[in-house]
């Protein structure tokens, strides 16, 4: 099945929203390096050889995690979905580190897209669950690039190891991100460097669609350009990069924000230190078992997975720390 959802953004209904109050204050805190454990992924390894593949999205199940990343050592590239089974509640470091391989690397490929589309749809993203499925967006790896955001059981995954699209939706967008969320029924979408965000149904149909100064009813100027996110709760949990011309290029730009999924405000904000490596949040994040998780780097031989207390995002919002206008 395949549904075409044909957006197209104007100067005038990209404003449709409604209006809402200017500022208010966003409680934020600094995360301190010590509050972030890390364990290992193993390597990645395709038909026997080691492999690079670079890392979209993450979701952490309670049979194991889930990952998609673009594979960058074939010509073309190619569209991944990884799965490492166990439990990460019961096992946690124990979970990643008895396994020597990935239980299933799926190439998500599309095989087929509208003929006037140029270019292969090897970028999945940052990805998200209603329960009994994935949604995956994969699109074309440019800006202005297209995308197909398709529905794949998990059953069918675990169970028979088969990753045929129950459903696809066509956007026309580049689509990095997508959150589910269950009450109501909704799919956020954010595009290339959330410039836009989306608001569909679970049966695609469009139910708004906001410039970035719009999104966030109490923080016109949100800046953050959105790698993955994740509906927990109510709350749609919103990890990326804050592309704020404030900030120095050598400071930390990695953000985790809070927002009420229905009321589009921000109820508290996490900012992480840098690592070496560069920036916790430019990729893969999940919410899992009281924990925040995060997969920031490229899949090859040596594979980090960090996370942290998902409680420290949450009690900021009954704390009066450092406020941001």
């Amino acid at each position: 099945m395949c549904v075409t959802l044909a957006i197209f953004i104007t100067a005038t209904n990209a404003q449709t929203s409604a209006k809402f109050k200017a500022s208010s204050t966003v409680p934020v805190a600094n995360l301190h390096v010590s509050k972030i454990h890390v364990s290992e992924l193993p390597p990645l390894h395709i038909n026997g050889n080691s492999a690079q593949a670079h890392t979209q999205g993450l979701l952490v199940h309670q049979n194991g995690f889930f990952v998609t990343a673009r594979r960058d050592d074939v010509n073309p590239r190619r569209s991944l979905l990884l799965w490492l089974q166990c439990n990460p509640k019961v096992q946690k470091e124990n979970c990643c580190m008895s396994k020597k391989s990935w239980t299933k690397v799926w190439d998500i490929t599309p095989t087929s897209q509208p003929v006037n589309w140029s270019g292969i749809l090897d970028h999945p993203g940052g990805f998200d669950s209603d329960g009994e499925n994935l949604w995956i967006p994969i699109s074309q790896s440019r800006r202005s690039g297209k995308t197909m955001l398709r529905k794949f059981s998990i059953r069918s995954l675990i169970d028979k190891g088969d990753a045929t699209p129950s459903d696809s939706i066509i956007i026309n967008d580049h689509i990095g991100a997508v959150a589910v969320s269950h009450t109501p029924k909704r799919l956020f979408a954010a595009n290339w460097d959330t410039m836009i965000a989306y608001e569909l149904s679970a049966d695609a149909k469009l139910i708004q669609h906001y410039k970035r100064n719009m999104f966030i009813q109490n923080l016109p100027n949100w800046s953050i350009a959105v790698q993955d996110w994740k509906v927990h709760k109510g709350f749609l949990v919103a990890s990326g990069l804050d592309k704020s011309s404030k900030i120095l290029g050598s400071h930390p730009r990695s953000v985790i924000q809070l927002i009420n999924a229905k009321t589009r405000k921000i109820s508290a904000e996490l900012r992480l230190p840098r690592r070496e490596l560069g920036n916790f949040a430019r990729e893969g994040m999940a919410v899992f078992d009281g924990h925040i998780w995060l997969l920031p780097d490229d899949l090859k031989e040596e594979n980090k997975l960090y996370r942290f207390q998902f409680n420290e995002l949450l009690k900021l919002r009954g704390e009066g720390l450092r406020l941001k206008n």
